[in-house]
């Protein structure tokens, strides 16, 4: 078994403001990616694989938190309010910028 353990790298996180960073490391054969400030970590068999994993379980925490916000620790508040706002960002992103309609026709249909 290659236990062979690779330096950490810092990476930014996809739509963060600084707020949530990500390490990224290897471990034999698999690729680690974990954002510390919330304790979560993902593997995959390639980075792309582990990031994916690691911005689905993000989501997935973010709506449990959510779900349960009476319920809380002080600990788990605070981790809620740090994916609110990287979600929100997310949520700016990709909304769509005021623009002009564009009128679009189907010149098929006229046929």
């Amino acid at each position: 078994m290659n236990s062979k353990k690779s330096q950490i790298e810092v990476v930014s996180l996809p739509w963060s403001d600084g707020l949530l960073t990500a390490n990224l490391w290897n471990v034999g054969e698999k690729t680690v990616v974990g954002v510390p400030e919330l304790g979560l970590h993902c593997y995959g068999k390639s980075q792309s694989e582990a990031v994916l994993r690691l911005f689905s379980s993000l989501l997935k925490y973010y709506r449990q938190l959510k779900s349960f916000k009476s319920r809380l620790s002080d600990r788990a508040l605070i981790h809620l309010e740090l994916l609110t706002h990287w979600v929100h960002g997310i949520e700016q992103r990709m909304s769509a910028t005021e623009t002009k309609p564009v009128v679009l026709t189907n010149t098929k249909a006229r046929r």
